[in-house]
């Protein structure tokens, strides 16, 4: 998914200049590319909310245009006010057709585990794996079928199906797994009272 954004080259200076930004209905942002350049820019603050929402289940591309120049980024890191959770700054990073990425990709489940046909629960332990590949070659998901997982079974990361990227995190980090239902306690047979001695 790519988003496109219309950003303004910024000049502040000042924190007062940065408040004054934002009360005018704008966020700061830096866009930064491989050589360590920067570019300080502004951008409409409720369009980036909007678009932010959209982007927490895919991998998205930022295309931000300054002054009729097109910059092609992925959004590196960004600055939330803990009480109103405004988005205070946003950092975009420049990538070419031929970088290298390490991007959190999300895994889709697919299919009815057998367990819970069998009356296990279902349990999702991790939604996303951590992945290295091109930016040209980025999968937009990766698929796991469950099927035929039973109770008491689980599926890990190395049970993830290969792909022209690398997966980061641990082969033996557990995704999903079915476990036995639960089994609801017996209350206690009252005891007898004690008789009183003679």
């Amino acid at each position: 998914m790519i988003f496109t954004l219309t950003a303004t080259p910024r000049t502040t200076v000042r924190k007062s200049d940065l408040t004054t930004l934002r009360a005018s209905g704008l966020m700061p942002a830096v866009i930064y590319g491989p050589g360590g350049e920067n570019l300080s820019v502004a951008l409409k603050a409720n369009e980036f909310f909007q678009y932010h929402k959209k982007s927490f289940s895919e991998v998205c591309f930022w295309e931000i245009e300054v002054d009729g120049k097109k910059f092609h980024t992925i959004l590196k890191d960004k600055q939330v006010h803990p009480v109103t959770r405004n988005f205070l700054h946003a950092d975009f990073m420049i990538v070419s057709a031929e970088a290298t990425l390490e991007l959190e990709i999300p895994i889709h489940f697919t299919g009815e585990a057998v367990g819970t046909k069998e009356g296990g629960m279902l349990e999702i332990l991790q939604r996303h794996v951590k992945v290295l590949c091109k930016s040209t070659e980025i999968p937009e998901e990766i698929v796991l079928d469950i099927s035929n997982l039973k109770v008491g079974e689980s599926l890990h990361v190395g049970n993830l199906p290969k792909g022209t990227w690398q997966i980061k995190d641990h082969a033996e980090v557990a995704l999903v797994a079915v476990h036995p239902k639960k089994k609801e306690s017996q209350p206690e047979a009252e005891k007898p009272a004690p008789q009183p001695e003679a």
